[in-house]
């Protein structure tokens, strides 16, 4: 038997757990609440001389329960609570389903009615529970979870790749640009030499008419000498060299007259460096997140109008186009009131509103503050957003502008008519397009443009053709046709792989799928609608009519 042991013939129902380890059997004196064992009175007092430990919470062995639950630990809680961490989560607040500690409960819940003792009533208290669905529930969602956890793990190494591969894009593009720059310096090199040659040709020229000049005179001046004692001769010589002078008068008059002419002297054209400074990068950097693709059907929370009629307009309004602003702004371009329309959808107030000369047809956003307007005169007016709507600079364009849309440094602009063009953001034509690869023609009467949500194709509405789908080079896909897609006017898309699009007679706003061009439903009605647009941050459809002082808003979930 071991030293210190009880005789081995004595039943011990709690025995100390440090004395065990040693293989010696002592019955416990006390149960340690937070350390969950079972301790003897020398083992305690070791026990309690450990800092992080002096606090720990014993039951005397007065209290263990020997008849009903020989060898099982006393049932007291051994979390502490985190607001107060002395203290034991021993309370439960039937009210607010909350487990507390005896603070808690006397400052958040002083007024309620159903405040128990874990201890003292957990076998009443543990009817209402099941530990082990509990339990399956904890496991099947921290499965969930990782899950969860290795997909965005997955989609960072995917932003790592993307990023690499967007550096290299930029560094192209800026190579793309040293290429340009280095073709308008050899053109400006080459019309300089050109003019200098010119120019030294000239004056070479002059040199050699001075210098015959000057040959003559000096040899008039020969003979003028040579002459003196032959008056006859003299006469003549007089006479040859004041000829000879009067034409190198006019030599040298003629001379002076035209040196002011030859200068070769280069001036900078101030627009190219104006057309770079507004511009604060190369482009618009997009984060797209593939796990926020939805292929569910939208559901209309709320569907409102709200009233867009500004003070001063004399006509009523006609949206022909709309876009919000990453902060949830809506901007409207009102053709008949000749003025963009800039809305604060909470208050649902005009914040600002930018008269033109000419009627804005629709809009669209190039960065976060910055914006660009279709004009009814072949133009696109550039748009700042900051306290209000100020107007930057502008393109004239030789073709009529009516759909908008911006993609890598690129315009995409319909004509209303049969044509798409691309064009820089300088106003350089890239491409128009008008038929697909057979010389079919793709457009009969185009409208509004939305980029994909994968930001890889464009979309195109089509009065006649339906919804027409064009890469960003201009080449043609395919057309989603329907029966029920009649004068599609407005399109848009919510950036999660969704397409709205609605139209004018139509009353239907359908919403799309883009993977598989399938429609997945009715949203709403809105007869004769304009354009529709899409705000990312507050899941809101904004529809606008023609002929219509207010736009249908739609919440969506």
């Amino acid at each position: 038997m071991a030293d210190g042991s009880l005789g081995s013939d004595e039943f011990i129902n709690f025995k100390c757990c440090l004395c065990q380890k040693k293989h010696i059997t002592k019955e416990a004196d006390v149960y340690c609440v937070e350390c969950q064992d079972y301790y003897c009175t020398p083992c305690t007092d070791v026990h309690k001389m450990f800092p992080a430990m002096s606090t720990h919470q014993f039951i005397d062995k007065s209290s263990f329960n020997r008849v009903n639950f020989p060898k099982s630990l006393p049932s007291f809680p051994v979390e502490r609570c985190e607001a107060h961490k002395t203290k034991l989560l021993d309370m439960y607040c039937a009210d607010h389903d909350d487990i507390a500690c005896a603070t808690c409960i006397a400052i958040k819940h002083r007024t309620c009615q159903h405040i128990h003792s874990v201890p003292d009533e957990v076998d009443d208290l543990c009817k209402e529970i099941d530990a082990d669905k509990t339990n399956i529930e904890l496991i099947r969602i921290k499965t969930k979870l990782e899950g969860a956890e290795r997909a965005k793990k997955r989609l960072v190494k995917e932003l790592d790749a993307q990023k690499d591969k967007a550096v290299e894009s930029i560094r192209q593009f800026r190579k793309e640009m040293e290429g340009i720059l280095d073709t308008l310096e050899k053109a400006t090199l080459k019309s300089l030499e050109e003019k200098y040659k010119n120019g030294k040709e000239k004056l070479e020229n002059e040199i050699k008419n001075l210098q015959r000049h000057i040959d003559e005179l000096e040899l008039s001046s020969q003979k003028l000498t040579k002459s003196v004692g032959n008056k006859a001769q003299e006469f003549v010589a007089v006479k040859t060299s004041r000829k000879q002078i009067m034409e190198a008068n006019e030599a040298e008059a003629e001379s002076v007259t035209n040196s002011s002419d030859v200068k070769v002297k280069f001036i900078a054209d101030s627009t190219i460096k104006d057309a770079l400074k507004d511009f604060k990068t190369f482009g618009l950097i997009s984060v797209s997140n593939t796990e926020n693709k939805r292929d569910k059907m939208y559901v209309v929370k709320r569907k409102k109008q709200v009233n867009i009629k500004h003070v001063n307009d004399r006509e009523t309004c006609y949206i022909y186009g709309s876009c919000f602003t990453d902060d949830g702004l809506l901007i409207l371009a009102d053709y008949e009131n000749k003025s963009l329309k800039l809305i604060d959808m909470s208050s649902e107030s005009i914040k600002h509103r930018l008269d033109f000369d000419v009627p804005p047809q629709t809009i669209c956003q190039i960065s976060k503050k910055d914006f660009a307007v279709s004009l009814d005169n072949q133009t696109i007016q550039f748009v700042t957003i900051g306290d209000k709507l100020v107007t930057t600079k502008q393109l004239k364009l030789d073709h009529y502008c009516y759909g908008l849309a911006y993609k890598d440094n690129k315009l995409f602009i319909s004509d209303e008519n049969t044509a798409l063009y691309i064009h820089d953001m300088n106003g350089t034509m890239l491409q128009k397009t008008t038929t697909d690869k057979q010389g079919s023609a793709i457009f009969s009467s185009n409208r509004h443009i939305s980029v994909s949500s994968d930001g890889k194709m464009m979309y195109v509405t089509d009065l006649s053709k339906g919804l027409i789908v064009l890469d960003l080079e201009g080449n043609y896909k395919t057309t989603i046709i329907d029966p029920d897609f009649v004068s599609l006017q407005g399109v848009c898309t919510d950036k999660r792989g969704n397409i709205f699009v609605c139209g004018m007679g139509q009353s239907n706003i359908f919403q799309i799928n883009e993977n598989s061009g399938e429609k997945k439903g009715i949203l709403g009605d809105v007869c004769n609608s304009l354009s529709c647009s899409f705000d990312l941050k507050h899941n809101r459809l904004v529809i606008t009519i023609y002929d219509s002082n207010t736009i249908e808003v739609y919440d969506l979930l």
